[in-house]
């Protein structure tokens, strides 16, 4: 009985062109997008458009180190903090009116860079500017310390080198760990929601659900029906999601195609990602399905589903800071939480055997009890047939 609910709730939700726009074609298109906007993030060189602004008449020795450097921009302005702040440059540089002089009397003029808080690129280009100046200035160190026969080692006791421990030069990894749980799990969330919102909440709203619980079928039936189709649409989406994000960082994309190798311990990944995804999905679907019975309409019913998408997306920024070898075993028995958490391990090549099982059981326990308490509300008439 349960398979003939089961089959007849998939039939009429395929027959609906919202729930196939909003749950298949919105999700991929959204993906192909976000895809290749980092892409192009990443493969754009932003060296190749820094501009500063300089007061006219400035020292002729800064403005020829500035220009020798071909990233460099230079612009001379009457006022270069109004050409920073008018969008002509990414920063303006000051320096003292005798600054060559004081710089061959052994004095320290002072040079400020005057940058826009709030864009990323004007503080790339005051960093970058920063690392051309420290560069002049350590050559005239040590062109001091040679005229007066000190050895540069001896102001220089040693030299600090950071290196990354990951092969992630580029960051390109980084951009796909980062980018794809979220792609993945916004395709199940967005594939259960319309379908969860329209069985439940849709058919109170329509008068049909007292038609549906007069027939000879069990209510747990009913519920356990209702639920797999919310369910399979929460899965299928989420493999559409996933296909999409591979594919299109095949062969679409320039910068993050060669991070994304997948050959190692291919089995142990989809076999994780498979059931992670599952478990997910009922999960989702079940918390939906609750939220849609306390629902009298589709529009409450809405208002109650997006406050949770919020809810949802909070573990993703948590996250985004975090390396996987800062992750502790105790994250991986938070429900939603492991499932991000799970993701980054995987696409960083971490196959964690106690991560995968405390993930698989602390999401099967609560989806256990959410649907306890579902099936709870589904024997009431208060909740199954909302207000009269």
């Amino acid at each position: 009985m349960i398979w003939h609910i089961y089959k007849k709730e998939l039939i009429d939700c395929f027959r609906d062109r919202k729930t196939i726009i909003f749950s298949v074609l919105i999700p991929i298109l959204l993906n192909v997008g976000i895809i290749l906007f980092v892409d192009k993030m990443m493969a754009s060189d932003q060296t190749d458009s820094m501009s500063v602004a300089v007061t006219k008449g400035s020292d002729a020795s800064v403005i020829d180190w500035l220009k020798n450097d071909e990233s460099i921009k230079v612009i001379e302005s009457k006022n270069p903090l109004s050409a920073v702040e008018e969008g002509n440059a990414l920063a303006a540089l000051k320096l003292s009116d005798n600054f060559s002089s004081e710089v061959l009397n052994m004095k320290s003029p002072e040079v400020t860079i005057y940058t826009d808080e709030a864009s990323m690129n004007s503080s790339a280009t005051a960093e970058y500017i920063q690392n051309i100046l420290n560069k002049h200035r350590e050559a005239i160190v040590s062109e001091r310390l040679n005229q007066l026969n000190v050895n540069s080692q001896t102001v220089a006791p040693f030299n600090v080198i950071e290196k990354g421990l990951s092969k992630d030069d580029d960051g390109s990894l980084t951009m796909i760990a980062m980018f794809a749980p979220m792609i993945i799990i916004m395709g199940v969330l967005g594939g259960i929601l319309p379908s969860a919102n329209d069985i439940f909440a849709g058919e109170k709203e329509r008068k049909t659900m007292e038609a549906l619980l007069m027939s000879p079928v069990k209510r747990t039936q009913l519920l356990i029906g209702k639920w797999l189709t919310i369910s399979t649409f929460g899965i299928l989406s989420g493999l559409l999601s996933t296909f999409t994000f591979v594919l299109s960082v095949r062969y679409l994309t320039t910068a993050l195609n060669d991070a994304l190798q997948l050959n190692g311990h291919f089995t142990t990944f989809i076999f994780s990602f498979l059931v992670t995804l599952t478990l997910l999905a009922l999960l989702g679907a079940m918390v939906l399905c609750i939220l849609s019975l306390l629902a009298n309409s589709v529009k409450e019913a809405q208002s109650y589903t997006s406050q949770i998408m919020m809810v949802a997306m909070l573990p993703y920024f948590l996250l985004i800071g975090k390396s996987v070898h800062e992750l502790d075993s105790s994250v991986f028995l938070i429900p939603i939480y492991n499932v991000f958490a799970l993701m980054k391990q995987l696409l960083y090549g971490v196959y964690d055997m106690q991560s995968l099982v405390y993930t698989i059981g602390s999401l099967s326990i609560c989806t256990v009890v959410l649907f306890v308490l579902g099936h709870t509300m589904f024997t009431k008439s208060r909740w199954v047939l909302g207000k009269g």
